[in-house]
C-alpha cells in the first residue's frame, strides 16, 4: 500500500490517500474476500480527491458525500482538484517493522 500526501501551494488544498493493495503479496481469488485495491478518484463537484476500494461490493463509482460521478486519476500525475495547479506530492513511507529496525 502506498500512502500519498497532496498539497497545493497555490490554494492550500491538502489531503492524504492510500493507493494500491494493503499487502503486495496478496492474490485475488474467489475465496479471498479481504482482497482490496484502492485507487484515487477526483470528485469534481466537491473539488476533492477520494480513494476507494474498487473491489468493494458497495463501490458504485459515486462520490460518497454528494453521489456525483467519480473520475479516476493517476496518483502521481494529478493537478489540484480545486485550482488546477501543480501539487506537491509526497509518498509517505510506512513505519519500519521491528524486524527491519534491527538490521
Amino acid at each position: 500500500m502506498n500512502v500519498y500526501s497532496y498539497r497545493c501551494p497555490s490554494c492550500g488544498y491538502q489531503s492524504k490517500h492510500m493507493i494500491g493493495t494493503p499487502d503486495m503479496d496478496q492474490t485475488m481469488t474467489d475465496v479471498n474476500t479481504e482482497f482490496a485495491q484502492y485507487r484515487l478518484f477526483v470528485c469534481k463537484k466537491e473539488q476533492k480527491f477520494v480513494h476507494a476500494d474498487i473491489l468493494d461490493s458497495q463501490f458504485d463509482g459515486k462520490c460518497p458525500s454528494d453521489t456525483s460521478e467519480l473520475e479516476e486519476v493517476q496518483p502521481l500525475e494529478v493537478k489540484c482538484p480545486r485550482c488546477g495547479k501543480d501539487l506537491e506530492i509526497t509518498e509517505i513511507k510506512p513505519l519500519a517493522t521491528a524486524d527491519s529496525a534491527t538490521e
